[in-house]
């Protein structure tokens, strides 16, 4: 179980580093961000919190928890495909 959890938050992370890289959230929205340090996700409890409230938001056409399904079953081998 702790394995799937742990899998499930590197996956996540991945995701959003994808769309940080990608610039598909906007950058006003990261500016304050303290978990997103010199362009890098360091997952805290504010990113824990901002991932919630995000959970329904569509990104590139599919909610951010599709994307976290998404990247979990094909984990480790998902990569970013924006």
């Amino acid at each position: 179980m702790d394995d799937e959890v742990q899998q499930r938050g590197r996956a996540l992370v991945a995701v959003v580093q994808c769309f940080v890289d990608s610039d598909v959230i906007p950058k006003s929205e990261l500016s304050t961000r303290s978990w997103l340090v010199d362009g890098r996700i360091q997952p805290d409890a504010a990113f824990t919190t901002w991932v919630a409230s995000h959970a329904d938001t569509v990104y590139w056409g599919k909610t951010l928890s599709t994307w976290e399904d998404e990247a979990t079953a094909g984990w480790p081998g998902w990569r970013c495909p924006l």
